[in-house]
């Protein structure tokens, strides 16, 4: 597929996604429900290709291990997402998790021994100020600024993905995709007791969108355009997801677009980007 083509499909799976908060705050399903509705129909979607390839019948332990430890992270970062947007608002939500970009840095710098520069480590500082700004107060007791507190940690589990992928390289994408999903239901069926299962037919409808839409359809388009395009492409196409989410509030959920939510998504957009681009950037002056 020719590049202009892995463009679009990169831009539909990103706008695809950012159908998300907006599904996930507008359902009355609880943040349980929409975990475990979403990973058990990514799983069973999964499975048959699983098990026909056969190549998980041949894993080591340390693999197996890796897969769980990917898949547990993913779990408890889609747990605190989801309470992040009950708790707070659609777009708010958003803007705290695409903190995750700046996040792995941090981390980088920490287990990779990635050297940082003081122009990007200002950029990172702007990036948690623009969450500081949307934040109603800094209070904890407050369920907006809670929803943003949660989010940052959603966004610094999200933020740890890229690198437990990249110390299971030698598992295939579909494989390590799978077990992403499997183990993240794990960590979701304990909490069983905690789902809410009275839903009105709009809510089962809301969360099939989420678990085929949101889930397999725009999760098989990203790997695809994600993995065939440069790093930096993928970058700034994943971006729309913050207007996305931002623009789908507005319209389905009535969300007030304020002077400082718009004030707070502008900083946070521009400096992971100006990060991102300027990483890219480095990189290339350094080959």
């Amino acid at each position: 597929m020719d590049r202009s083509r892995l463009i679009l499909v990169g831009v539909v799976a990103v706008l695809t996604m950012s159908a998300v908060p907006v599904l996930v705050k507008s359902t009355d399903a609880n943040a349980v429900t929409v975990g475990i509705v979403r990973l058990a129909i990514a799983v069973l979607a999964f499975m048959p290709l699983v098990l026909f390839r056969g190549h998980v019948f041949s894993f080591t332990r340390k693999q197996w291990l890796q897969l769980a430890l990917i898949g547990c992270t993913f779990g408890f970062h889609w747990l605190a997402y989801f309470l992040s947007i009950k708790l707070a608002t659609a777009s708010i939500a958003t803007l705290t998790v695409l903190t995750y970009s700046v996040q792995y840095l941090i981390l980088a710098y920490f287990f990779n021994r990635e050297s940082i520069k003081p122009v990007e480590w200002l950029a990172i500082a702007i990036s948690f100020g623009g969450c500081i700004i949307v934040s109603p107060e800094l209070s904890l007791e407050n369920d907006v600024t809670l929803g943003i507190a949660i989010g940052l940690f959603a966004a610094l589990l999200y933020a740890a993905m890229p690198l437990l992928h990249q110390r299971a390289s030698d598992i295939s994408t579909l494989e390590r995709t799978f077990g992403q999903f499997f183990f993240a239901l794990v960590v979701f069926l304990p909490l069983w007791s905690e789902a809410n299962w009275a839903l009105q037919r709009t809510d089962i409808y809301q969360l099939l969108a989420l678990g085929l839409l949101c889930t397999v359809v725009s999760h098989g388009l990203w790997v695809k355009s994600s993995t065939e395009l440069p790093a930096i492409y993928s970058s700034m196409i994943y971006f729309l997801y913050l207007p996305g989410a931002v623009i789908g509030s507005v319209l389905f959920l009535d969300e007030e677009l304020t002077a400082r939510k718009l004030l707070g998504c502008a900083i946070v957009l521009v400096a992971s980007a100006s990060l991102s681009l300027y990483r890219y950037r480095r990189r290339q002056l350094e080959a």
